[in-house]
């Protein structure tokens, strides 16, 4: 595979890396939770760790990508735990291992997959 496929389906040396992330925390105010979400959100842009997932009032699961390897993303990702283990009214805070964020198989049973977006990898069934 030619570097410029590489590039475009992430693979080889322009893999990307995510980790799961999940905390626990004392339940928010709805207009706490803004804050709370906004501190999280405003870290993760400033060490270019991309975010999504769930935030409610006492926990948040998270997917965060922290983008191509070699890019001191097991740094990034230290700091970034700390920063949410510091948050005030945070109980607990746990993250998965680096994995795939293009190809890694999904393995819940509910699955998003729709039409021309499935890939094969996926354990939905499609």
């Amino acid at each position: 595979m030619n570097k410029r496929i590489r590039k475009k389906k992430c693979r080889g040396e322009f893999q990307e890396l995510a980790f799961n992330l999940t905390a626990a925390y004392a339940k928010l105010t709805p207009e706490t939770a803004d804050e709370f979400v906004d501190k999280i959100l405003d870290r993760a842009g400033e060490l270019n760790i991309s975010c999504g997932g769930s935030f409610e009032l006492d926990h948040c699961d998270l997917f965060a990508v922290t983008g191509r390897i070699n890019t001191n993303e097991a740094e990034r990702k230290e700091k970034f735990l700390a920063f949410i283990r510091e948050l005030p009214g945070v109980e607990k805070v746990e993250a998965g291992e680096f994995i795939d964020a293009w190809y890694t198989p999904i393995t819940s049973e509910e699955c998003s997959c729709e039409g021309e977006h499935h890939h094969d990898d996926c354990s939905c069934g499609h």
